[in-house]
């Protein structure tokens, strides 16, 4: 059973946020456990005087950050009743700040044990001048996060939220570090009486294969068996669920895409280094790029924390 039953769930009220807030329910629903409502109020947008790139002088800042908290508190009581109907209870919190770094830090406070948030997938130009709230929590958060995106492929279902997980994708790289994260998916599986498929991409080298195939290479036959035989290896030491593994060739992120819509996978469980800074921006995260690509939801946990999502022990 998870260490804990408390689930953080940041809301900006948008209908990308309603619709994570289903998953919020279900799961909490299933473990009897409890949701945290958090909605941040954005500090930047009361930085030097101006609001959403509108001036606002600083006698009005206060009835402005005091109007938007109380339209906040209404929204959240209304989510609030919603989740009560569904036997869960859901308690609100308004805080100021940075949102990434704020929702993190409400998940660490209030002693929850996973984070259910909506990313809105952005891509292209307005991914890169925006960023996204979501992949910033996910790099940061020491507790795992499940990243939801609509539309996708569906695994709350129903009037009664009821969580039908039945594949669940693990992406590896045989790396000692991604290795850890697999008692997490083993775990959910385990709970949640899925299927476990383990899969590993021979990684193409970085000469962008889409517009150059002529120098794009083949993995060798060497590299071949070896990935058949870690994937072996890994599939041996589960006992618990029944397993699959594949092992496919090309970009990873596109590789894990293709294969969750193939095989109908609910869910895609990601070890995640958590990089930022230059590191982030020369190495960029699988993680993300899956967050963004992959239609169902994602499950990123950081193996060098403690999560309290999933006691790896049983």
């Amino acid at each position: 059973m998870p260490a804990s039953t408390q689930i953080l769930f940041p809301t900006d009220f948008s209908i990308y946020a309603n619709y994570a807030f289903n998953y919020a329910v279900g799961l909490a629903k299933k473990r009897g456990g409890t949701i945290h409502m958090v909605h941040v109020l954005d500090v930047n947008l009361f930085s030097l005087g101006s609001g959403a790139g509108i001036w606002i002088a600083g006698s009005d800042m206060e009835r402005v950050e005091q109007s938007m908290s109380e339209h906040a508190e209404v929204r959240m009581s209304h989510l609030s009743d919603q989740a009560s109907e569904m036997g869960v209870v859901a308690k609100q919190h308004i805080v100021k700040g940075n949102p990434g770094q704020a929702i993190s830090e409400q998940a660490v406070a209030l002693g929850c044990g996973l984070i259910v948030l909506a990313t809105h997938g952005r891509s292209g130009l307005d991914h890169l001048v925006f960023g996204s709230t979501a992949e910033r929590v996910v790099r940061e958060s020491p507790i795992p996060v499940l990243a939801v995106k609509h539309p996708e492929h569906e695994f709350v279902e129903g009037e009664r939220l009821e969580v039908q997980l039945k594949r669940v994708l693990f992406p590896t790289d045989f790396s000692p570090y991604s290795e850890k994260g697999l008692p997490y998916a083993v775990h959910l599986c385990k709970e949640f009486g899925a299927t476990l498929v383990i899969q590993h991409t021979n990684d193409l080298p970085l000469i962008l294969p889409e517009y150059l195939p002529e120098l794009s290479t083949s993995p060798t036959q060497d590299l071949e068996q070896y990935g058949a035989e870690s994937l072996e290896r890994l599939a041996a030491g589960v006992t618990e669920v029944p397993v699959e593994t594949i092992q496919t060739t090309g970009r990873p992120h596109t590789e894990i895409a293709k294969i969750v819509e193939e095989m109908g996978i609910d869910l895609v469980v990601m070890p995640t280094h958590g990089r930022s800074g230059i590191s982030h921006l020369l190495l960029g995260s699988v993680a993300e790029k899956v967050i963004r690509s992959a239609k169902c939801p994602v499950l990123t946990v950081r193996p060098d924390k403690i999560p309290a999502f999933a006691d790896t022990s049983n």
